[in-house]
């Protein structure tokens, strides 16, 4: 005896009823996976993030404490806002942010510890390990990490501000929102054609085809979607920090340079090619992130028309 399919099941009213259910379901699961790790779960996230030395946590030193302070009042952050927002040490040599400061949860900056350092002889570089191997200091790429790891106090509170603005934007919400919003979207339309082709009576392959070609179509969309919001969110950023006034202007390309030296620098050491030979991110179809060139070029533009004003003034 033929044991009988399960799969018309699905064809049956019961049977699209679950699969409405289980869609409604994964809408609410793909919001709340993408937006309460930055709320609720804002500590959860800092402790991943978190460096540690010896075993222990290490704290922002009065020197960061003091960067961080003059950043938040560079911003003219209110009393309300400087409540939803503090510093932690973060593991690696970048600049980090999570949470949002328009959730009561709050949000985190990550403050990486070579903002300690004041020189290179500060560098502890016998702890330093780059993909479970020490760091050749004395080789190109060893020597170039040694300079961009320093950075002026202006260019570290220029850091600070661009993660301070960054968690003050609906960014995290609206994100979330994205792949909700796109599932939604690809399941209705996929059921549209459905419905109008009466495709329920029609081979399970040829519904499969509707299936991976919606299901490429909304990749496509959510990946636009995403990258369009995260460029403009970064282009908004730079745009509040350059009309801070010449000096941030300056201190953001200087900033850029050194990022991208960074990752020169780990490109070299590694051998892998995550990073270009600019130093950007090798992204291969999408652009997540405008690129640090086009983010660096963008302060040097800005510098120079604030000292072109000056001089013609």
């Amino acid at each position: 005896m033929v044991r009988p399919s399960r799969l018309p099941f699905f064809l049956t009213e019961t049977g699209r009823r679950l699969v409405f259910y289980g869609s409604t379901t994964a809408v609410i699961g793909l919001f709340a996976g993408h937006y309460l790790p930055h709320t609720v779960g804002v500590g959860y996230l800092k402790d991943f993030a978190q460096a540690y030395k010896n075993g222990e946590k290490q704290l922002p030193s009065d020197k960061i404490q003091k960067h961080f302070d003059k950043a938040v009042t560079l911003l003219n952050l209110s009393e309300f806002e400087k409540k939803f927002i503090s510093p932690f040490i973060v593991y690696g040599f970048d600049v980090y942010n999570a949470g949002s400061m328009k959730s009561r949860f709050g949000g985190i900056v990550g403050i990486p510890a070579n903002f300690e350092y004041n020189s290179a002889a500060d560098i502890e570089k016998q702890d330093v390990i780059l993909q479970g191997r020490k760091i050749n200091w004395s080789s190109e790429g060893g020597k170039l990490l040694e300079e961009c790891l320093i950075l002026n106090e202006d260019e570290q509170v220029f850091a600070i501000c661009r993660e301070i603005l960054t968690l003050n934007t609906h960014k995290r919400f609206i994100q979330s929102v994205i792949p909700s919003a796109v599932w939604f979207f690809t399941y209705n339309l996929a059921s549209l054609v459905n419905r109008r082709n009466n495709l329920y009576i029609r081979p399970f392959s040829l519904r499969c085809m509707l299936y991976v070609i919606c299901g490429i179509f909304g990749f496509g969309v959510y990946s636009f979607a995403t990258d369009i919001t995260e460029v403009q969110f970064d282009t908004s950023v730079d745009k509040k920090l350059a009309a801070l006034g010449p000096e941030m202007a300056n201190a953001g390309a200087r900033f850029y340079d050194k990022i991208l030296k960074k990752n020169i620098a780990m490109r070299k050491l590694t051998g892998d090619d995550y990073y270009t030979a600019g130093g950007n991110i090798n992204y291969m179809l999408r652009q997540k992130t405008v690129p640090l060139t086009s983010r660096k070029d963008f302060f040097v533009s800005g510098y120079k028309k604030f000292i072109n004003k000056e001089e013609t003034s």
